[in-house]
């Protein structure tokens, strides 16, 4: 075993956490609660957040590429893939009742999950910066797009209570992760 593919393990783990509390916790909406009250905006929060999760596992085959890994490098790593996570965490809660309102849930923890947003806005760039400029560079101008709109309208998201822009930056951010996906061809197949 590599010292890649020990280190992978658990942020492969981590990711793992995210996926299954955001795919468990919209089991438990749509089969338990007994009054459906469904948020647009939230739903497209969870399948940004679940599109990010896969990405950003996937993406994290590039770091084979890291030839030596100090302490320093893997902390970055682990609190930025805790910070995508802990979006997902976020979304829902652990326990969802049976008169579960998402509509009002989403609207309470607003200020919560635009603030985690924008945080690892930061600390994203910034790990990849310290894994190696190389590693920064090759994420592209759609990937600094995408932080650069996870910040401001994070801050927006943050300041701002109203459902149509809520519902557009919710589109617009999926739209950008899903430029950054397409804009980098990496397939796992090209591992040398």
């Amino acid at each position: 075993m590599s010292d890649f593919e020990y280190l992978s393990v658990l942020t492969a783990i981590i990711v793992g956490i995210g996926i299954a509390h955001l795919l468990l916790s919209l089991g438990r909406v749509f089969g338990q609660t007994k009054r459906l009250n469904v948020s647009v905006v939230h739903l497209i929060w969870t399948a940004n957040v679940f599109t990010l999760l896969v990405v950003y596992w996937w993406w994290g085959i590039n770091l084979r590429e890291v030839q030596e890994w100090t302490f320093l490098q893997y902390y970055f790593f682990l609190i930025t893939t805790a910070l995508w996570c802990l979006l997902a965490a976020i979304l829902y809660p652990v326990s969802i009742p049976l008169e579960f309102d998402v509509k009002a849930y989403f609207a309470d923890k607003r200020k919560s999950f635009f603030t985690v947003l924008v945080v690892v806005a930061f600390a994203d760039p910034l790990t990849a910066l310290i894994l190696g400029t190389e590693q920064l560079i090759d994420l592209g101008w759609s990937y600094l797009h995408l932080m650069v709109a996870s910040i401001v309208g994070g801050v927006a998201g943050i300041r701002y209570d109203n459902e149509r822009f809520h519902l557009g930056f919710a589109i617009y951010w999926g739209l950008s992760l899903l430029f950054f996906t397409l804009s980098f061809q990496y397939a796992v197949g090209d591992i040398t």
